[in-house]
């Protein structure tokens, strides 16, 4: 693994796991990615390497996982943007939009608290919101894929408030 310092990490690993990321090892596998579509993917790490609140995991895929650890993202049983996140995401749009070839799908999360259902719908709602944000950035609609996890995977304990409070979060995948 290659490890980069600065307040962004770029750390390459065979499969980030994700709901249904097994189920979709055998696409990954046999997607072939261009020279030019890998090398998008490492200048995007490259120009956010600086940004403030972003992690960033390069992995094996060719895909670039983006996180915001320490921004409290959305408010309890909200879809709403905060500020933080707002700030954040302009950064990665204004380099997104310098590379037109690719791509970024959208997973919302939420906490356990709450109906599973319902959960789901706020997960997807908050990706939803994410994406109309970067639309509103200048990327393109058809660049942008919406996913919602609900509870499904927590990085944090959900029995603290904390926890909670992190596992109501976002992700970007940039990909080719």
């Amino acid at each position: 693994m290659d490890f980069y310092p600065k307040k962004a990490m770029l750390v390459g690993f065979t499969c980030f796991m994700l709901a249904g990321c097994a189920a979709n090892q055998a696409q990954v596998e046999q997607t072939t990615h261009t020279p030019q579509a890998i090398e998008s993917i490492r200048s995007v790490a490259d120009s956010l390497i600086s940004s403030p609140h972003l992690q960033m995991q390069h992995r094996d895929d060719n895909t670039l996982l983006i996180e915001f650890p320490g921004i409290q993202a959305f408010s309890f049983d909200g879809a709403g943007l905060s500020q933080p996140l707002r700030t954040a995401l302009t950064d990665v749009a204004g380099v997104l939009s310098q590379h037109t070839q690719l791509n970024v799908e959208v997973l919302g999360h939420t906490d356990n608290i709450g109906n599973p259902d319902y959960n789901q719908t706020l997960s997807e709602n908050r990706a939803h919101q994410v994406a109309d944000f970067l639309n509103q950035q200048g990327i393109q609609r058809s660049r942008i894929q919406v996913t919602g996890m609900g509870p499904s995977a927590p990085i944090a304990d959900n029995r603290t408030a904390e926890g909670r409070a992190a596992n109501r979060r976002v992700e970007l995948i940039i990909f080719d």
